[in-house]
């Protein structure tokens, strides 16, 4: 079950979906009630999912678990999530992480017509498939990051529609501070999480045969679901004085060499 590039980045393996499904929903539920207990989850605009079936779902990323929190606000739907190829490649980890729904997005440009292929597929099995297109994980910024355009360029060719989802993070603190100090060391209190699901954003028709439209309603699409994201946060009043900085990527031993 181990992935190796140039495989389907979604397996077609019955026995590998079958199991799949059974560790998403144990994992699922301690999920929620870590969502719920550590984080404060409050979920808003919800009946968005409901209007948007087939489409993309494109948020930022700002904690280590927000496909953990994510999965506990789409429930009782589910989402195929991307994930950087180098971390499906981490022996145990990669098959694990791919076992609870996750997806590596290939680096070579001759496997994106296969991952492409998948998407469609994971459309049609789920109903959604949802992407971090910052690339990385900032930690507890309310700050979005530039874009990369993949799932922009994919949601133009196909037509499909974009939900943008704000991750909110409002400051906690215990007698007036936001850290706790145990052993020498300082433990930050989880911040208060809300979600917000916007209403889908659709892309441009495309003039056929043209690469100028598609570029773009590429780059206007970007621009809408990038800005719809940072309004979201600033409307709910998202803390921006909590960043702690990039996350360090989780590589393997292939990725350091």
């Amino acid at each position: 079950m181990a992935y190796r590039v140039g495989d389907h980045p979604l397996s077609p393996s019955f026995g590998f979906r079958l199991s799949s499904h059974f560790v998403f929903y144990t994992v699922l539920y301690p999920v929620i009630f870590v969502s719920r207990v550590v984080f404060g989850l409050r979920v808003r605009g919800f009946r968005n999912l409901r209007q948007a079936r087939p489409a993309f779902l494109v948020s930022n990323h700002t904690l280590f678990l927000d496909p953990g929190v994510l999965a506990a606000v789409l429930f009782p739907f589910r989402t195929y999530f991307t994930m950087l190829e180098e971390t499906a490649l981490i022996p145990a980890l990669g098959t694990f992480v791919r076992l609870l729904g996750a997806v590596p997005i290939p680096t070579s440009s001759r496997n994106f017509r296969l991952f492409e292929q998948d998407v469609r597929r994971g459309l049609e099995e789920l109903g959604f498939v949802h992407f971090f297109p910052e690339g990385e994980c900032y930690q507890w910024s309310q700050e979005v990051q530039p874009f990369h355009p993949g799932v922009f360029v994919l949601a133009a060719r196909l037509g499909m529609p974009i939900v943008p989802i704000a991750t909110v993070l409002h400051r906690r603190s215990w007698g007036g501070r936001h850290f706790l100090s145990i052993l020498g060391r300082r433990l930050y209190i989880p911040p208060r999480v809300t979600v917000v699901v916007g209403p889908p954003i659709r892309p441009a028709p495309i003039r056929s045969g043209s690469r100028g439209s598609l570029r773009g309603n590429v780059e206007a699409l970007t621009q809408r679901v990038h800005a719809a994201i940072q309004a979201a946060i600033d409307r709910e009043g998202g803390s921006k004085s909590i960043y702690r900085g990039q996350m360090p990527r989780i590589v393997g031993e292939h990725a350091r060499r």
